[in-house]
């Protein structure tokens, strides 16, 4: 992982950077990464570890 220090001068220049970023990791390294993000805003949104939900919803249908 990259440890330098970055000073940018306005928002674009982030934007690029993070997209330029990116394109330079693998497949597999980008989807490590929502991985890593998934976790992450699970330990603050729900209880840690998270796990996609499964709803499962049974209905009766009515004879006409």
């Amino acid at each position: 992982m990259d440890k330098t220090i970055h000073i940018y001068r306005n928002y674009n220049e982030l934007s690029n950077h993070d997209r330029d970023f990116s394109r330079s990791l693998s497949p597999e390294e980008r989807l490590n990464q929502v991985e890593l993000l998934r976790m992450e805003a699970g330990k603050f949104l729900y209880e840690y570890p998270t796990r996609l939900r499964r709803i499962i919803k049974i209905t009766r249908r009515t004879q006409n």
